[in-house]
């Protein structure tokens, strides 16, 4: 992963000193806006912050890059509006009628499930995904299915996904006003962006968009469709504002809990899109003003597999879209168990409240001796010449650090807990 710290390469002691030492622990606060009227998407890492901040307009459906894929998404949270056709096939296609549109019922997003896009709602289950039916000789999906779609930029269209060729990752679409003109066949060739979750494409301008971040990130904070429920709750798919994992992320929620909350193997993670989701806040209307769930904690795994505490603290609303949270690092994947494993240094005695006792364990090499806090800030910076250095512990506030040394053709990284 790219710009992580380096503090998470190599870990060796138990994670439990996290929780031995929980009042010591230290949050890191983050503020991100999402623009006046949340107009903006932000991928976020957990690690190392916000990746990419950009306009959520300006595309209007989005391909699931994998090859042998068949999702299709929309672009809800700017407007974007599916219909399926309902009076015919393709061979609808040269005289599609759009009388009675507003008693059609739209289609959306999978608010847990990204691969099941609006495109994909009609699905029944393989071979059919809803768009069209899988080939089993050809392994092509191939279209069977007219959509009638609004956008904000290229009005409203009919739209057909005539076929995706598998094999070769590619997709060919046709589409074109409603009374004909203007059509487009366009043929998009999805391989160059396999790294990508999805490649986006604007109706309005027939281009492709590459507007996801190569850089890793967990969380995306958009808008989408979700369940909500009305006053007599009943439950209803409404446009929110909130938190989306990427996909292969795990998360989970936590309620009610108090502030320091830390057992999260106590529960299973999920890998749903919408755990985090959105209704962690509400609006008082009372007070006229936005209001964070109390006593909420959530948990998110990262890529590499480190687990951090995620509790947000403020929501300003449309005005700005500014919101914050505290997330902490709770738990390491890069604890090392394996005994064959050669060791470079060793820190004794751990936890100290006193001397700290860094020895190289090749003696004749030379090591950078760098030691982060939690939050990743380097508190200590020096040259290891002699195979034992010797550091007052006094320097340091109470808390878990990381000590990493770094030699010419080693880096090891272990953590020390200071009393």
């Amino acid at each position: 992963m790219k710009n992580k710290i380096l503090y998470i390469l190599v870990v060796v002691f138990s994670i439990s000193f996290l929780n031995i030492n929980a009042e010591n622990r230290e949050y890191t606060s983050d503020t991100l806006i999402m623009s006046p009227g949340y107009a903006n998407d932000i991928f976020y890492s957990m690690s190392s912050g916000e990746v990419e901040n950009i306009p959520r307009a300006g595309w209007d459906i989005a391909f699931y890059t994998a090859a042998f894929s068949a999702g299709i998404i929309i672009n809800e949270g700017s407007g974007v509006v599916l219909y399926t056709y309902p009076n015919g096939d393709t061979a609808s296609w040269g005289h599609v009628d759009t009388t009675g549109m507003s008693t059609w019922n739209n289609l959306i997003n999978s608010a847990e499930i990204w691969e099941d896009g609006a495109f994909n709602r009609n699905s029944t289950g393989h071979p059919n995904y809803g768009w069209g039916v899988y080939n089993s000789v050809t392994h092509d999906v191939v279209g069977d299915s007219i959509y009638v779609i609004n956008t904000p930029d290229a009005g409203l269209k009919k739209i057909w996904i005539v076929r995706k060729v598998s094999v070769e990752n590619t997709y060919f679409v046709k589409y074109a006003n409603i009374d004909g003109t203007d059509e487009q066949t366009v043929e998009l060739d999805i391989k160059p962006f396999a790294d990508k979750n999805f490649i986006y494409f604007s109706l309005n301008t027939n281009e492709l968009i590459d507007r996801e971040p190569s850089d890793d990130w967990d969380i995306l904070f958009t808008k989408y469709y979700d369940v909500t429920y009305d006053i007599e709750g009943n439950p209803v798919d409404y446009l929110v504002t909130g938190a989306t994992s990427n996909v292969n992320r795990d998360a989970s929620k936590f309620y009610p809990v108090a502030d320091d909350f830390m057992d999260w193997s106590s529960k299973s993670f999920e890998t749903l899109k919408n755990v985090v989701g959105y209704n962690w806040k509400s609006f008082d209307m009372g007070t006229f003003s936005w209001v964070i769930e109390d006593s909420t904690a959530f948990f998110v795994k990262d890529e590499p597999g480190d687990v951090y505490k995620l509790v947000f603290t403020y929501w300003q609303g449309s005005s700005t879209g500014k919101f914050a949270f505290d997330k902490e690092l709770i738990s390491l994947s890069s604890i090392d168990n394996n005994t064959d494993k050669q060791d470079y240094m060793t820190i004794y005695p751990n936890p100290t409240s006193d001397l700290i006792n860094i020895s190289l364990l090749n003696k004749s090499s030379e090591a950078n001796l760098v030691i982060y806090d939690m939050s990743g800030r380097i508190v200590h910076n020096s040259l290891i010449n002699n195979s034992t250095v010797s550091l007052n512990s006094n320097e340091f506030n109470s808390g878990l650090y990381f000590i990493t040394i770094i030699g010419d053709d080693y880096r090891e990284t272990k953590k020390l807990v200071v009393q």
